[in-house]
């Protein structure tokens, strides 16, 4: 099991006991987290710039940017086709927040994005949770930033 803090990871056994930690002299302010098929681990940062890949044992791989600026960015991997899926509120100079969604492959090479408007009627602007189902679609919770915490789920 993996759990994430804002500067490090922490690795459990499923029955609780503690293993290691990783990724102290690396993380800045760590966000989401999402392991890859072939063991790697991946960690996005807060203002959404970059990814960080660690190996299953926590040695750091390397990193790759992120197209746009997304705010609190979360990060899911699809293993049918082996990408890494990121998505995150991009502010619009000309109209609401929109949502925007990267594709890279597990390596970090970039293979497209996509943005959409978010829901004006709801006030959403910011990504609270997300899965990718088998066959690929991408289901993005997303949820006002207010006491009210209203929430609706895009699906792409």
């Amino acid at each position: 099991m993996l759990l994430l803090s804002w500067s490090r990871v922490a690795v459990y056994e499923t029955d609780g006991r503690f293993v290691r930690s990783f990724g102290e002299e690396t993380l800045k302010c760590a966000w989401d987290i999402t392991a890859v098929n072939d063991g790697r681990i991946m960690v996005v940062e807060m203002r959404g710039s970059c990814v960080h890949i660690f190996s299953e044992d926590g040695d750091y791989l390397g990193s790759f940017e992120l197209q746009g600026r997304c705010v609190s960015p979360i990060i899911a991997f699809h293993q049918a086709s082996e990408h890494v899926v990121i998505a995150g509120t991009e502010k619009s100079r000309t109209g609401p927040d929109l949502l925007r969604v990267e594709l890279f492959t597990k390596d970090g090479e970039f293979v497209r994005s996509t943005q959409s408007p978010q829901i004006p009627e709801v006030g959403i602007y910011i990504t609270r949770g997300m899965t990718v189902t088998k066959n690929g679609r991408i289901a993005v919770l997303l949820g006002e930033f207010d006491c009210n915490y209203k929430s609706k789920v895009l699906v792409i």
